[in-house]
C-alpha cells in the first residue's frame, strides 16, 4: 500500500496520496499519471474501490496552497506494478517529491498489508477498510466513505 509519511513531534502517522484531474483524461489516466509523477513509477489501474468525501475545513492538516472551502471527492484505486517492478525490494520503488506547503510530511512509503495494524492512518476508516477484507470483492462495487 502506498502511503504519504507524516512526522509531528513524538507521532508518526499516514495517508492516502491524492491528485487532480487533468482537462480531458480518464480517472484511470489521472491515477495513473499521479503514481508517476510522484513516484516514477507505471501501474495498472485495475478498478476503483472506494468514493471519499473530503472537506478541507474540516482538517487541521492541508496543504497550505489548499483553500479551507475546498470539497473534492477522490475515488480510490486498485492499481497494480509493471511485473518488472512487482519484485523489487520497497526502498527501490520509485522516489517522492514533496509539497513544501504540507506541514510534516516526510514522503511516501510503501506499507505492507500485514503491517497495517502497526500504524496509524488518517481517516481512521482507511485502516479499519484496510485491515478487514482487502481488496474488497468486485461484486460489492465501490464503498462510499463520508467525511466525519
Amino acid at each position: 500500500m502506498l502511503l504519504i509519511r507524516a512526522e509531528d513531534p513524538g507521532r508518526v502517522w499516514y495517508f492516502l496520496p491524492g491528485g487532480l484531474l487533468e482537462h480531458g483524461e480518464t480517472l484511470e489516466q489521472a491515477c495513473a499519471r499521479e503514481v508517476r509523477e510522484e513516484t516514477g513509477l507505471e501501474v495498472q489501474v485495475r478498478r476503483p474501490l472506494y468514493l471519499r468525501e473530503f472537506i478541507a475545513e474540516r482538517h487541521q492538516r492541508r496543504s497550505v496552497n489548499m483553500p479551507s472551502n475546498h470539497h473534492v471527492l477522490g475515488l480510490l484505486f486498485l492499481c497494480e506494478l509493471r511485473p518488472e517492478d512487482a519484485d523489487k525490494p520497497f526502498e527501490q520503488l520509485g522516489e517522492f517529491q514533496p509539497d513544501p506547503g504540507a506541514q510534516g510530511v516526510k514522503g511516501l512509503e510503501w506499507v505492507p498489508l500485514n503491517r497495517v495494524a502497526e500504524i496509524e492512518i488518517m481517516p481512521p476508516h482507511v485502516r479499519e477498510s484496510l485491515l478487514g477484507e482487502f481488496p474488497p470483492p468486485a461484486d460489492r462495487g465501490i464503498q462510499f466513505w463520508p467525511e466525519e
